[in-house]
Order: structure tokens, then C-alpha cells, then sequence
């Protein structure tokens, strides 16, 4: 397992698993790794590589698709607090003003389908969702990770072999010990 800072023009193992930080990024043009994701996904797109990506991915984008929409609205900084009784309540405002940023995610997944990208959903198969699920756990505690981020390196180890992520927390996994065969490449500003 190696833990590597992404630079453009490195070579991806295949499969890659895609973490929602890379996602989000590269929809959100303010976001601060806007322009480096955007590379990232080009230079992935370009390879041909198989990407993989989970119900947690598109879950967690959502989530906070949402909360940065909410923000925009609310002229709320980035570190308010954001809830689920907050976006029931501006819910309706955020979908009148932010649609498209809202149906990004699942567009961006459509057009990657359509145009021939080597696109799979993880896990496919009971046994794999099982052990995802019990590996969860498992790394929120060694890894001191929260639970959306144990599950993504609990689906990137079992289906993946590349794991790109903008979340730093995940340069402590190789410094506590995970000996899986994953390759991590974090994107840093």
C-alpha cells in the first residue's frame, strides 16, 4: 500500500475508485481544487482506465452538493452548520436556484456511460457488499475514519486497486498500519 500526492501525468492502476472530494470538486467551479480535479477526471477519461464508484460516492456528493448550495443561498461561510432539518426547510429554494448543480453528479455519470467510459457501480454482488460492510467498522476504528470514509476504502480495496481522493485523512491509513495493495493518490490545492 502506498499513499502518493496526485501529480498530472501519472499513471493510474486500474480499477480506480473515485471519492466524492473528486467529484464535487470538479463540479463546483469556486471549489479550490476545481481546477486540478477537472485535470484529474480528464487525465482518468483519457486513460480509459475502468472507474469505479459507489452509492456512497453519489450519496455523499449530493450531501454536499447541497450544503454548498445552501451556503450560496443562506450567504452562510463553509464551515456552518448544515443539517437535515436545514435542507428540508431550504430544500425547494435550493433546487429552484440550483437545479443543474443538484443533477451534475448523475448527468456527469450519464454522459461517462453514454460516450463508451468503462464506468462500474461497487459492490455488484451480495458477498462483496457483506464484506464492505464488516470492513467498515473495522476501519472506522483502526483508521479513526468517519463512516462514508471506511466505507470508500472498504469498496476501493475490495474492487479497486487506485483510490484518488481530495481528503487527507487517508494519508493516516498508511502511516497506521493498512497493508492492503491499494494505491492512494490524494489531490492536495
Amino acid at each position: 500500500m502506498q499513499h502518493s500526492v496526485w501529480q498530472s501525468g501519472m499513471a493510474f492502476a486500474p480499477p480506480v475508485y473515485i471519492d466524492t472530494n473528486i467529484l464535487v470538486s470538479a463540479l463546483v467551479t469556486k471549489h479550490p481544487l476545481y481546477k486540478k480535479c477537472g485535470q484529474l477526471i480528464g487525465e482518468l477519461l483519457a486513460s480509459g482506465v475502468d472507474i469505479l464508484a459507489s452509492i456512497v460516492t453519489v450519496h455523499e456528493a449530493q450531501w454536499v452538493l447541497a450544503k454548498i448550495s445552501y451556503y450560496e443561498l443562506a450567504n452562510q461561510p463553509s464551515n456552518a452548520h448544515f443539517s437535515q432539518s436545514i435542507y428540508r426547510k431550504w430544500r425547494e429554494r435550493i433546487f429552484e436556484a440550483y437545479a443543474p448543480r443538484m443533477h451534475a453528479v448523475g448527468e456527469m455519470l450519464r454522459d461517462w456511460l453514454d460516450t463508451g467510459v468503462p464506468l462500474a457501480v461497487v459492490p455488484q454482488i451480495p458477498e462483496s457488499f457483506v464484506r464492505a460492510v464488516e470492513l467498515t467498522p473495522q476501519y472506522m476504528g483502526q483508521f479513526r475514519l468517519l463512516p462514508g470514509d471506511a466505507a470508500h476504502l472498504a469498496l476501493a480495496e475490495l474492487h479497486a486497486q487506485t483510490f484518488v481522493t481530495a481528503d487527507g485523512d487517508f494519508a493516516r491509513v498508511v502511516t497506521q498500519g493498512y497493508g492492503g495493495h491499494l494505491s492512494i493518490l490524494q489531490v492536495m490545492v
